[in-house]
């Protein structure tokens, strides 16, 4: 169009818009003898055709910018469902939940049916209902698209498509991001589409290197995996392998802090031999009790610490006090109440260890306030002083000390269902009642 018709056209539509009779395209001599037929005869001949080429190029250039506006909205969604997994898997502190969240992460963010984990990982945990040992593995699965569904679902679909799903860990070991159609051969359809798809679990550091896999399926009833899931899974896989990376590092320090924290109590215990690996057995059966009150992963961690350091103030306990064969004296069983708060003054500079000092220093109060060192009442002792007191008294009654041998198991519950209310939680004792009852524990 040369610039006296484009110029013409921009008048025209300027005039219409805003509410002009045509006539205002000439001049006002014009104005009184201007009509429909004026108008056309002063268009040029080829208006038409100029016309629908620029609709043409006006709709191919909406149709691009709208194509355009669709990517950066798929890519902020891409980029948004990557930070919400490596957020979700970074507020996990075990390495089980934090895989279990990343399977749900991708498995969401895909629309998949079931998802698996294929793995070495968190083998020394206590198993829970949807997981399985394989060949030196753990096999962690999970429904993604319906969560209420049974477990077994997703397990007996992981037995029927076995073969399936090891060639593909097999055929991808070296892939990040792997896919094949299980409802034809090995391999994608004719569209390049997959039904199983493999996320790597990978890292720099050494344990990351054979983490394991993520397996992610959809059912016959679903549209295949395409290449934007497989993109997509294989970017929250990357970032969540990372974060998950982190996770296991810090679990390799808590481990090694541990030890050395073993080894000094172990020292400390070998003044007397009748409590030898007490506050290890303590540590355990508190993790234990507070599972199942269903406590979270930090408050288990807490009482861990607890347990093993919460007779480290016995370290100024006379020797004589500590293995008396007979009973105490009144100013024996004195000296020997200061344990607690010497506990509490030992570990009380360590800023690492102040999520636990309430707990060490409160083991010994009575549910009746009549304990020590503070004669707390009730509710009012810290719930972790309280089911550590539960550990403590359990492990004290059935080990062998100076002044008696071990009770049976039987005897012992007798006595904590006897003492609840007094010395002890009633509550706890229950619940520490039903789940050794249930339960096959061996401490």
């Amino acid at each position: 169009m040369n610039p006296a018709n484009r110029q013409l056209y921009r008048n025209l539509l300027n005039l219409l818009r805003d509410g002009h009779s045509a006539s205002e395209l000439f001049s006002s001599s014009e104005q009184e003898t201007c009509d429909v037929e004026t108008l056309m005869a002063r268009l040029p001949d080829n208006i038409n055709e100029e016309l629908y080429e620029i609709v043409v190029a006006f709709e191919q250039l909406r149709d691009e910018n709208e194509q355009f506006n669709r990517e950066i909205l798929s890519s902020y969604d891409h980029l948004n469902s990557a930070f919400n997994a490596a957020v979700a898997v970074a507020a996990c502190r075990e390495v089980r939940t934090a895989v279990q969240v990343l399977t749900e992460q991708i498995g969401n963010a895909i629309d998949a049916a079931y998802g698996y984990y294929v793995g070495k990982l968190a083998l020394s945990f206590p198993r829970p209902r949807n997981e399985v040992p394989g060949n030196g593995a753990i096999i962690l699965f999970d429904t993604i698209s319906s969560p209420g569904e049974n477990f077994s679902n997703a397990k007996d679909f992981f037995i029927n498509r076995a073969e399936n799903i090891e060639y593909l860990l097999t055929k991808g070991d070296d892939l990040e991001v792997a896919m094949i159609d299980y409802q034809g051969r090995n391999e994608l359809d004719h569209e390049g589409r997959g039904n199983v798809l493999k996320v790597k679990l990978s890292g720099d550091d050494k344990d990351m290197s054979s983490s394991g896999d993520l397996i992610f399926v959809r059912e016959k009833d679903q549209e295949p995996f395409m290449a934007v899931e497989m993109n997509l899974a294989g970017s929250i896989g990357c970032l969540g392998s990372a974060v998950l990376g982190n996770i296991i590092y810090a679990q390799k320090l808590h481990r090694t802090s541990l030890q050395m924290v073993s080894s000094l109590v172990r020292a400390m215990e070998a003044k007397d031999k009748y409590t030898s690996g007490h506050s290890e057995r303590v540590a355990r059966i508190a993790c234990h009790l507070a599972r199942e009150l269903g406590l979270d992963d930090d408050q288990i961690k807490t009482l861990e610490w607890a347990g093993l350091l919460h007779d480290v103030g016995k370290i100024g306990v006379r020797d004589d006090v500590l293995s008396k064969a007979g009973r105490l004296s009144e100013e024996e069983f004195e000296h020997i109440k200061t344990h607690p708060a010497q506990s509490y003054n030992v570990l009380e500079p360590l800023e690492t260890l102040r999520h636990i000092l309430r707990a060490v220093r409160h083991h010994h109060e009575h549910y009746d306030g009549t304990g020590y060192p503070d004669g707390l009442f009730g509710e009012d002792i810290p719930l972790m002083a309280r089911i550590l007191q539960i550990a403590d008294v359990w492990d004290a009654l059935t080990s062998t000390r100076s002044y008696r041998k071990a009770m049976s198991p039987q005897k012992a519950m007798q006595i904590m269902n006897d003492e609840a209310g007094t010395i002890m939680d009633p509550y706890l004792v229950e619940v520490f009642n039903e789940m050794m009852q249930n339960s096959n524990y061996a401490f």
